[in-house]
């Protein structure tokens, strides 16, 4: 089994291992923009960076990640009076 201090990151139930602290205070961290994560897959990982650097700064706050593709209804209701769903789409950033 690797050693904690070779992961570059965790999943929450590793950070509160490794830091120490409680389940729902890194939760909490998290939603106020504290304490940086991101999103892999199904899991919620915090970089081991950020985490040593959240432990040795206190509370200040990050930037939050950037949002999620927004899901709105169209204009136009369904043949049963129902709102419609369509995905937003973001537009493709150019990495050249």
């Amino acid at each position: 089994m690797p050693d904690t201090n070779d992961k570059i990151s965790y999943r929450i139930d590793e950070a509160v291992k490794a830091s120490g602290l409680g389940r729902s205070f890194l939760y909490e961290r998290i939603a106020e923009g504290a304490l940086r994560s991101v999103k892999v897959g199904g899991r919620r990982l915090i970089m081991r960076r950020d985490l040593l650097e959240f432990i040795d700064g206190g509370n200040s706050r990050k930037p939050p990640a950037p949002p999620a593709p927004a899901i709105v209804p169209t204009t136009k209701p369904d043949a049963n009076g129902l709102p419609q769903w369509t995905q937003l789409e973001l537009p493709l950033k150019k990495r050249w």
